[in-house]
């Protein structure tokens, strides 16, 4: 008799609460998207491995929802006799069928989603007979034997010297906007936006410098950091409660304990989860929905992240430049694979100095795998190379001055017509938005038309955003800014000092992908027009190029930008990388 799977059981444990709906959504008690594997409960009930995705489970059915990046791999990684996928954007239609059931009951960790989410859900539910049972314990830790445990790292300093500005002036900023809005006390729980404003970092989510933390944030009082205490060193500790007050993580269901009844709470209620408004609530505390003003000011670099985005992007373009040299010319393609040519790759950033670590796990891709937008390499998955296929390789790295994220996609051997043609596109959709100058106000959904509008002409397109916010030695996925399809997105104003990235790709299932990255800073110009100043410097693989289809303008922008790239990295390279390197950024 074969066991049961971690979905069966889970249905068993509702059938027997009386529960007819559970929600899952691919998140931790930080909402990050990037998680620990103690948080991924999506995984261990459905093997979806993919950052971003929702799962709706009856007592005898399964949904699982995911975005156009991973609607392929969702097919691959599930039991598809017990999970059905569907694409994210009918999540909440399929709900709302579900609340009209005659007394429905829907579990929820209330840890887990947003204020903002559970209020959708609970308008959904008015003049239904459906409940929420919002759960003290998660099932899935009942069940998840061997469920890994929180593990927490050694917390740093990150220096002025790399952050530009002092956590002093930043909290003094944020005292001020505690005065502005009238309120006594802010919740921040985003560990991202700790991070940049305590100016502190750890490695408690692989690849993302976080530390898990909670802030509360006080005008009358010290305002109270809650981290794991024995992993801060004295000397940063004592740093740090010159200003606020330390306490043990541990404790953070008291966090709101010494709070006064006429003290007004802000937190962001489409960034905080509800089980921190359930305790503000169960308190008798009042309380303000504010958009938490970290999120901006972090996404718009000062001088110092600037210059330091600006070095690091040029030390890890001399690293990609020097591995698509050696897997242009000194690979075995016969005996290389996914899994060799991406260790490789580590292996020379890892020689760059300020380096810290990947910024996520490379996606290294050939052939068929370089299809699915976000494939992810493992040992059953690893595909041998062959000559004449393309190889789409997407990373980055965690420098100490700042994050970077690239994709070059190569050509081994002889591309077809129509890969050359799909590139070309690609290419041209890549160049429109590079060049693009616009007005202040303008949101990355009013521009993302551009990055598709060759590819649209042929009937194609591709179903990811086009560009994402970049962090400073911090997330390779920050927000507010983006570049997507208004459908896919709400967008926010593009302002000089944020960095985004700009990554058009094509798919064609089963056979290969296409996609061109590059990060680029938005700045301002002398007529207070906004435009984007590349940021990342390597060669474009011209042996995947059909000049024919290039524009003047697009062959101007190309081979400038090919000068550069030669000009900036020619120095940190070997005699025959640099020869090479001369005949690959020749003009067209």
């Amino acid at each position: 008799m074969s066991s049961k799977s971690s979905l069966t059981k889970l249905q068993s444990e509702l059938k027997d609460k009386n529960i007819d709906v559970f929600i899952i959504n691919r998140s931790d008690e930080f909402l990050n998207e990037y998680i620990a594997p103690y948080a991924e409960r999506l995984n261990f009930i459905t093997n979806f491995s993919g950052s971003a995705g929702k799962a709706i489970i009856h007592q005898n059915e399964a949904y699982l929802y995911v975005d156009g990046r991973y609607t392929f791999q969702a097919q691959e990684q599930i039991n598809t006799d017990e999970i059905k996928s569907k694409h994210i954007n009918l999540f909440w239609d399929d709900l709302k069928k579900i609340f009209t059931t005659q007394n429905c009951v829907i579990a929820i960790d209330p840890k887990l989603h947003s204020i903002n989410e559970i209020y959708r859900i609970q308008e959904y539910i008015v003049n239904t007979s459906a409940n929420i049972n919002f759960l003290d314990t998660n099932i899935i830790d009942k069940i998840w034997n061997n469920k890994p445990k929180i593990e927490y790292s050694n917390i740093f300093d990150h220096p002025i010297k790399f952050a530009g500005c002092d956590r002093i002036e930043k909290l003094n900023n944020f005292y001020d906007f505690l005065n502005n809005n009238n309120i006594n006390q802010y919740l921040v729980t985003g560990l991202d936006n700790i991070a940049w404003l305590l100016n502190i970092r750890a490695d408690d989510i692989l690849y993302t410098p976080l530390v898990f933390s909670y802030l509360l944030i006080s005008k009358k009082h010290k305002s109270s950091l809650y981290i794991k205490h024995d992993k801060i060193n004295n000397k940063l500790k004592t740093e740090l409660e010159k200003h606020i007050n330390i306490k043990p993580i541990e404790n953070i269901n008291s966090i709101f304990s010494k709070i006064k009844k006429d003290d007004i709470v802000g937190l962001d209620f489409s960034s905080t989860t509800y089980y921190f408004l359930k305790q503000l609530e169960n308190n008798n505390i009042q309380h303000k929905n504010i958009t938490n003003p970290l999120i901006l000011s972090k996404a718009i670099k000062n001088k110092t992240e600037q210059t330091g985005a600006f070095n690091a992007n040029l030390r890890d373009g001399v690293s990609m430049t020097r591995f698509i040299y050696w897997l242009k010319n000194e690979i075995d393609t016969n005996s290389s694979n996914e899994i060799i040519v991406s260790k490789y790759l580590e292996s020379l950033r890892k020689k760059n100095e300020l380096f810290h670590s990947l910024s996520f796990e490379t996606i290294s891709a050939f052939g068929k795998n370089a299809a699915l937008p976000h494939y992810r390499v493992n040992k059953t998955s690893n595909i041998n190379f062959t000559k004449d296929n393309i190889y789409l390789v997407d990373s980055g790295a965690q420098y100490y001055d700042g994050t970077t994220d690239i994709t070059r996609t190569i050509i081994l051997g002889k591309a077809s017509e129509e890969q050359k043609d799909r590139f070309t596109r690609v290419l041209k959709g890549h160049i429109a938005l590079s060049n693009h100058i616009f007005p202040k106000g303008t949101k990355g959904t009013d521009i993302d038309y551009l990055a598709r509008e060759y590819l649209n002409e042929i009937g194609c397109d591709y179903d990811h955003g086009t560009g994402h916010g970049i962090g400073s030695f911090l997330s390779v996925h920050e927000a507010p800014q983006r570049i997507a399809k208004k459908s896919m997105h709400n967008s926010v104003e593009l302002v000089s000092g944020m960095i985004i990235s700009n990554e058009p790709g094509y798919y064609k299932l089963n056979e290969y992908g296409i996609r061109i990255e590059n990060l680029i800073m938005i700045k301002e110009n002398k007529n207070n027009l906004l435009y984007f100043e590349n940021l990342t410097w390597c060669p474009i693989d011209s042996d995947l190029i059909e000049k024919g289809l290039l524009n003047n303008k697009e062959l101007e922008w190309l081979n400038t930008y090919h000068e550069n790239v030669y000009t900036k990295l020619n120095a940190y390279l070997n005699d025959k990388e640099k020869k090479w390197l001369k005949l690959v950024t020749k003009p067209l």
